[in-house]
């Protein structure tokens, strides 16, 4: 299992940020997580592997002006 905002998710062997974020809603917007603490920008979500028991935080892009 994994910890992904706050919600239990199910984890799997070769799991990605990238695969990850395509099995969630909404989250077009997310150029960066938070991974066991470590911040993880886009350009690095396909080679990014997630670990079993992992947390994992969303940071959404903020724009303003």
């Amino acid at each position: 299992m994994i910890e992904v905002d706050e919600k239990q998710m199910p984890w799997a062997e070769n799991m990605t940020v990238a695969s990850l974020l395509e099995t969630l809603d909404n989250v077009e917007s997310c150029a960066v997580v938070r991974l066991n603490g470590r911040l993880i920008s886009s350009p690095k979500f396909a080679q990014t592997l997630i670990m079993d028991n992992s947390k994992i935080q969303l940071l959404p892009l903020v724009a303003g002006g």
